[in-house]
């Protein structure tokens, strides 16, 4: 088993965003090379069933490097991000929705792509999306976002009629933090969700 070093992992996207190429294009490839090597990875990440559900593995005003967990079960509204994104599976399945934008700032639902164990999917800046984890087992992914994921100013969706909200972050972790939950008290013999 190849070892996964998250440091190094840092570095090559960093030096990818600095070299003045498409750097989304540059991250996808160095993505792709991690996730071929999902054992490799979680050797270095450990358990993925405990908090936190993200790790910030990097945070700057050029890149965003995140370790995100989604528990079993669990939907999140559509957002935006407002930069390009490259995110990697190692473990598990998402199911993205991908909208398109309509009058009035709203969306409506457009097409779909599911990703699993070692896939990877680049997102372009003005791409919007929700995310969903709809199995009994956790997903756990690489993240790579070509900004400040946290300072940028984005948008959600929610309700029916979908329509555009500031970005909640706090929200977020709430719906991550309360699945999860649910998905431990179902491993405990004897209880239910």
């Amino acid at each position: 088993m190849a070892r996964f070093d998250r440091d190094q992992f840092v570095a090559d996207c960093l030096t990818a965003v600095r070299s003045g190429d498409p750097a989304h294009k540059q991250v996808k490839e160095i993505v792709d090379r991690a996730v071929s090597n999902p054992s490799g990875i979680s050797a270095e990440v450990g358990d993925l069933t405990h908090d936190p559900m993200t790790t910030i593995w990097h945070r700057s005003d050029e890149l965003t490097v995140l370790h995100i967990v989604w528990p079993p079960e669990v939907e999140l509204f559509p957002h935006d991000h407002n930069m390009w994104a490259v995110i990697g599976i190692y473990g598990g399945r998402e199911d993205n929705q991908f909208y398109r934008r309509i009058e009035g700032g709203r969306i409506e639902p457009h097409t779909g792509k599911t990703i699993t164990e070692r896939d990877v999917i680049g997102l372009g800046s003005d791409v919007v999306h929700s995310v969903a984890n709809p199995t009994r087992e956790w997903t756990a992914a690489l993240h790579v976002y070509g900004a400040d994921f946290y300072s940028t100013p984005r948008t959600m969706w929610r309700g029916a009629t979908l329509e555009p909200l500031d970005l909640d972050t706090d929200l977020f972790e709430e719906t991550l933090s309360a699945a999860a939950a649910r998905a431990r008290l179902a491993n405990i013999p004897g209880e239910r969700p």
